[in-house]
């Protein structure tokens, strides 16, 4: 057959490909490593070498407090616009206690605050703050919305992982430890191979597995599902870690930024080899102990199941028949085939008739229901096994891992457009080749990837160019990450978009500052935190200025302090400190709190064969702050919901900050809110006697952190008295306490 040719346009040029319709296709050729970059393209300001220069002159000197501070002021000065003036310091004080521990401060934390005059009083709290272990909590959660991290799989089954809370602990560890940025994502993308029997360090690799994962038995072809699997780890590290949109090239090149196709499969043969495995962490005496435990359970449950597979039998069998006898007689014929003497079309026809004729539990159960004394018996077996099985302790430890299969790599090949079926040339593991035309420091040899007894080192290799101080990505990344979580907006406001369709930085040299600082530094993250927190920028107050609002309305030159919504985590962990319920215990297996019953009843039938949302039995668990509750993709809680806690489906570089209805509703309705209003009631009951007055000071001290001004106290009497005359005192308290907690003061950061 006469060979076709076909163009396909290119960012990076035009190129020819050939190829045979209807003929096998040749082995692919090695492609060339070396391509040309048009000068545009090398002079993009991303991947350019960092130049921190000098903190420029200002001539308001004494407002300076830490070189930051002159990058910002400089601009302000060239625009002829003010800064804002420093915010009072209670404000303070709750800004700092949100941005570095997603908790309001107590008012004894305030008292101490206001009580201490001398100049480093500040400092000294931020000092405190960022040696407190709520720190590790509050930035893993960050990081834990770009690994789109939760404890399930997502799609239709979205079944457990049983040990996902492994990651999430191992992060918060890192973060509280100060693991230096190169050494932390190092770790998350060859622990196994940079520290290997280090389990901590293969825990670390759960980074690369925390996205979603289709799993569904037969329905999907394997070569499909591994390069989903490729292709979100791939998309994962180069958004997260390199900040740009390495996935819009994986069916064609990049049609702004210069990735070509090539570039991608090149980025993703650093993970061919990688297995999506589950080895065990666990010491043998774990593994006995459970050994032990599931054979007694089994001993106790055999009898039940018997009885229980016994009285289901017949209702079984005759689905089963029900179903063959609607077969035609070919596939009946298809099936009585042994599979090894099956045809590759007949093994795929068989295997959509077994799937057809094949018999569920929910067939059964409604078989079952349609005779009232079966049913009832079967209820109560099912009863009898669950409450037996739910005695059987948790599975041996267990890493959710990303390792190698082996010391050889699979080959990789440019999928034409996307299609793990149509393999183009092969191509050799290599970063992004614009990175590497403009930093010569940021080279990669192939020569460095040093193959293990059972790696093939080249995450390793991968992980080592990565935190090279010559390439200039990383740092300017993770810097302008923690930016935005501090002041509200990144200074390049596109986090994990860096490329062509990227916002640029509206301060470039203090972008570049903070990056070399965090090198020079040993890539240690704390002290980059403290000099943004410590800055005169952060210290600003958030209250409009009429000038700046005109010249300057989105305030990208930062005369003042954006006001921020504290987010939908934070709001849960504020509510429950003003109650006094919050638990702070660290740790452990994601916590299955009560779901609001209108959410599972739509979730879960009551024709479940289990307790699909088994509540933990601890209602002290049920208070513990929202990074470990239990994160199952296809179940959110209301509350998190509608203040705009990501779904975990894709990376969340930026929460969205969105007002509606439901927001209101969720706070003045939910069980959660008005649970959380009955626990803030009790406490004031306690701590201010009857006294109305007092309690009324207690309310807004607990919730506002201030005492409230004369008239506040008379409304407030007043609404007491009113809705203790009709509704009774108790829950005249309570609706007081839901309405502080309702207020904007209570919801945003000043």
């Amino acid at each position: 057959m006469p060979r076709r040719r076909v163009w396909i346009p290119s960012v990076l040029g035009l190129a020819i490909v050939g190829f045979a319709l209807g003929d096998e296709p040749e082995p692919p050729a090695p492609l060339a490593k070396i391509e040309k970059y048009r000068a545009d393209q090398r002079d993009h300001w991303a991947y350019q070498p960092l130049e921190p220069g000098t903190p420029p002159e200002v001539k308001e000197n004494g407002w300076v407090r830490n070189p930051i501070d002159r990058y910002i002021l400089a601009d302000l000065e060239t625009a002829e616009l003010p800064h804002s003036p420093e915010a009072g310091r209670v404000a303070l004080l709750r800004r700092l206690f949100h941005d570095l521990t997603g908790l309001p401060p107590t008012p004894e934390d305030v008292a101490s605050f206001l009580g201490d005059d001398q100049p480093d009083a500040y400092e000294k709290v931020v000092d405190r703050l960022l040696s407190s272990p709520r720190f590790g909590e509050r930035w893993a959660q960050h990081w834990l919305d770009l690994a789109h991290y939760a404890d399930t799989n997502g799609f239709e089954l979205d079944a457990e992982r049983p040990d996902a809370w492994r990651y999430r602990d191992w992060l918060i560890a890192a973060i509280n430890a100060d693991m230096p940025y190169d050494r932390f994502i190092s770790l998350q993308i060859a622990g196994d191979e940079i520290a290997p029997g280090d389990h901590h360090a293969l825990i670390a690799t759960g980074f690369l597995r925390a996205g979603p994962r289709e799993v569904v038995g037969g329905n999907i072809v394997p070569e499909v599902r591994r390069q989903n699997e490729l292709t979100e780890i791939t998309s994962t590290v180069g958004s997260v870690v390199l900040g740009l949109t390495v996935a819009c090239a994986r069916c064609h090149d990049h049609k702004f930024d210069a990735i070509p196709s090539t570039d991608y499969y090149r980025l993703q043969a650093f993970f061919a080899a990688g297995e999506l495995s589950e080895p065990s962490i666990a010491s043998p005496d774990e593994v006995k102990a459970f050994e032990e435990a599931k054979k007694a359970v089994d001993e106790k449950t055999a009898p039940l199941t018997k009885e229980k597979a016994e009285l289901e039998a017949p209702y079984r069998a005759a689905i089963a028949a029900q179903r063959k006898a609607m077969l035609s007689d070919e596939e009946r014929a298809i099936l009585a085939i042994p599979e090894k003497d099956r045809t590759p079309a007949q093994k795929r026809r068989a295997s959509g008739l077994a799937n057809s004729i094949r018999v569920t539990w929910e067939d059964v159960a409604a078989a079952v229901a349609k005779n009232p004394a079966d049913h009832a018996r079967r209820e109560s077996l099912k009863i009898r096994i669950h409450e037996i099985a739910r005695t059987l302790p948790r599975p041996p430890a267990h890493a959710l891992a990303l390792t190698d299969g082996s010391a050889k790599a699979p080959d990789s090949f440019v999928l034409r457009r996307g299609d793990p079926l149509v393999k183009g040339p092969r191509v050799e593991p290599r970063p992004p080749g614009v990175i590497l035309a403009c930093q010569e420091e940021a080279s990669f040899d192939s020569d460095s990837i040093h193959p293990g007894e059972k790696t093939t080192g080249r995450r390793a290799a991968l992980a080592k160019w990565l935190s090279e101080t010559g390439n200039p990505l990383v740092a300017r990344v993770i810097v302008n990450r923690l930016w935005q979580n501090h002041f509200g907006q990144g200074l390049v406001s596109t986090p994990s978009d860096f490329g062509v369709r990227g916002e640029p930085p509206s301060h470039p040299e203090l972008l570049d500052w903070l990056a070399e600082r965090l090198i020079a530094e040993g890539w240690r993250l704390k002290p980059i935190h403290r000099l943004m927190v410590t800055s005169a920028a952060y210290r600003q107050s958030s209250r409009p200025i009429a000038i700046l609002t005109e010249q300057d309305e989105e305030n990208s030159l930062l005369g003042r302090m954006n006001r921020r919504r504290i987010d939908a985590e934070a709001l849960r962990d504020a509510m429950l400190a003003a109650s006094g319920e919050l638990n702070l215990k660290m740790g452990g297996p994601g916590v299955l709190a009560p779901l609001e019953k209108e959410v599972k009843d739509l979730i879960f039938t009551e024709a479940e064969e289990v307790d699909l949302w088994p509540v933990d039995p601890d209602p002290a668990q049920h208070v513990r702050r929202s990074i470990y509750l239990y994160k199952k993709r296809n179940v959110r809680p209301p509350l998190l919901e509608s203040f705009d806690a990501p779904d975990n489906q894709t990376a969340c570089p930026r929460r969205d900050s969105s007002t509606h209805a439901l927001q209101a509703l969720n706070l003045l309705n939910s069980e959660m809110a008005r649970g959380r209003a009955r626990a803030l009631a009790q406490r004031l009951s306690c701590e201010a006697s009857t006294d109305r007055p007092a309690r009324v000071r207690q309310a807004y001290t607990r919730t506002l952190l201030r005492f409230p001004t004369e008239d506040e106290t008379a409304q407030a009497l007043a609404f007491i008295s009113e809705q203790a005359a009709v509704h009774g005192e108790a829950a005249a308290w309570e609706d007081l306490a839901l309405a502080l907690m309702n207020c904007n003061e209570f919801l945003y950061i000043p």
